[in-house]
């Protein structure tokens, strides 16, 4: 939606429609309108879940959300280079952020591992959701047309903007956490499983880049949701 309160309305409108709860994060598209910085560290809404979590009742399960960031998947590329290439072509480059992407996702670290080990401690397991990519096993593989360096370039720049692996080397240090949700990346991901943890990709993808398996987005939404039990 490119802007905050047009998302937060909208999950806030489907909560009160439903039996159950609705949580969301905010992804970088939703940072470019309508919030700063400072609001997206804090409790905009009993539906934003960024840097908190929610215990499902009767049972020993523990939800956690953190936005993310990224601190590049591309670490052979000088660090002023790609800032400067993400003020010149990147959407991000529209989001109020005070912190530079290296600070910013030194912040997410902290938090998650504070998230984590609270939950550990609690005797609690663990799914954890993000915006961003989690593991670089999770990109898209280089396009095999992608052969002159100019290309070449432009496929190490755009992964700079995706995730963290710091991340996945995080959660997958705490045996109690067995899944995480993520987005950002377009098209369709399959599951990932290292050792308990098993990574899915929601998005759902968007429909004028041919991302869709489905005629609409009601349908496309309904095959993109992931199940799964707890006790």
């Amino acid at each position: 939606m490119n802007d905050f309160l047009k998302t937060k309305s909208y999950l806030e409108e489907l909560n009160d429609l439903i039996t159950g709860q609705v949580f969301f994060i905010a992804g970088n598209h939703d940072m470019l309108k309508n919030v700063t910085f400072a609001q997206l560290e804090s409790p905009l809404s009993p539906c934003y879940l960024h840097n908190q979590a929610y215990d499902f009742p009767n049972s020993a399960w523990r939800l956690i959300a953190n936005n993310g960031w990224y601190d590049s998947f591309s670490p052979q590329l000088d660090v002023e280079e790609v800032a400067r290439w993400k003020k010149a072509y990147w959407v991000d480059a529209g989001v109020n952020q005070p912190l530079s992407d290296l600070e910013r996702m030194n912040l997410v670290i902290t938090q998650v591992q504070e998230q984590l080990t609270a939950a550990k401690t609690a005797g609690k397991r663990v799914i954890f959701l993000t915006h961003f990519v989690p593991h670089c096993d999770l990109l898209w593989a280089r396009p095999a047309h992608f052969s002159k360096p100019r290309y070449e370039r432009v496929y190490e720049m755009v992964n700079a903007f995706l995730g963290s692996q710091r991340l996945a080397d995080l959660l997958e240090t705490y045996p109690n956490v067995y899944y995480t949700f993520y987005g950002h990346v377009h098209g369709r991901h399959p599951a990932l499983t290292h050792g308990q943890l098993t990574y899915f990709n929601q998005a759902v993808g968007v429909r004028r880049r041919h991302e869709w398996q489905a005629a609409d987005f009601e349908n496309q939404w309904l095959a993109s949701l992931q199940e799964i039990k707890i006790n």
